[in-house]
């Protein structure tokens, strides 16, 4: 399998540009908590904020929500997210103790879709480290949504953020972590997220994007069983995909030093998913 995730729109997600993949830092998954995740985004938000109110902005930037006003919205909605937090777990904070109504899975997306937002703003204001934070911010916010069953329907940034950590993980019990922080993104993807972009756009395709992605890092772990799970969910999701993937995936066992288990794996799949043969 290719050695580096990708995130949308084909991009390699990885901060440090240039360097070999052995080299590249070890990275850990974001908390999934609340009161880290406000205090680190009044921080990202700040600096963008900064920028913005300096004029670092372009014409094309000036059209998007003010920081200002998404800084504020975020902040209301993680007071919302406490106020379920603390209803569902009434000795750990200082709830109202009114049963919670809120919708996790429409608060989540309404968070991430600003997350979004400010990301489209610190590209456009040539903030690289802001965008990778608020990946991380993303990250932590749609896996705390999971947790508490919420669904997700804006998993662009979540995406992005999860293949950047796989890009500087090396260790297997890492790795096997990020394989099963994965699936817990895959259950929870909303089947509308799929359903906006055409079925041959798969590396547009956030939710498609992380089947491959998990593919990679599954490979990487060197886990037969782990690898049978995320092959098996590309051959039976994405059946176009399947052959080119696992052709790919043929190329690799000739370059890198599998063990025989996992080459075996590989061989097995391409024989059964074989690339379409075309006439010119």
């Amino acid at each position: 399998m290719p050695v580096i995730c990708m995130g949308s729109q084909g991009k390699v997600c990885c901060s440090v540009k240039g360097q070999p993949l052995a080299q590249l830092r070890s990275m850990e998954l974001p908390p999934i908590d609340l009161s880290w995740f406000a205090e680190n985004l009044s921080d990202t938000v700040q600096e963008i904020l900064d920028a913005w109110n300096d004029g670092n902005a372009s014409v094309s930037s000036k059209e998007k929500a003010p920081p200002e006003l998404l800084k504020d919205a975020l902040r209301q909605l993680i007071e919302v997210l406490r106020i379920h937090e603390w209803n569902k777990n009434p000795g750990q904070g200082s709830g109202n103790g009114a049963n919670s109504e809120f919708d996790i899975s429409e608060l989540a997306d309404y968070g991430l879709n600003m997350l979004a937002e400010l990301s489209r703003l610190s590209t456009d204001l040539g903030l690289g480290g802001q965008v990778d934070r608020l990946e991380q911010l993303a990250l932590s916010l749609g896996l705390w949504a999971v947790r508490q069953n919420g669904e997700l329907s804006s998993v662009e940034l979540v995406v992005n953020g999860i293949a950047r950590i796989a890009n500087h993980s090396q260790e297997s019990t890492e790795l096997e972590r990020l394989f099963h922080v994965m699936g817990e993104i895959l259950d929870a993807a909303s089947p509308v997220e799929s359903s906006r972009y055409l079925v041959e756009d798969t590396m547009h395709n956030p939710r498609h994007l992380l089947l491959l992605n998990r593919a990679i890092v599954a490979t990487r772990t060197h886990s037969t069983q782990l690898m049978e799970t995320a092959f098996a969910d590309i051959a039976h999701q994405l059946p176009d995909v399947a052959p080119g993937f696992f052709s790919e995936g043929m190329e690799q066992v000739r370059l890198q030093g599998y063990p025989e288990e996992v080459r075996e794996v590989i061989e097995r799949y391409y024989r059964e998913y074989p690339p379409v043969s075309t006439i010119h």
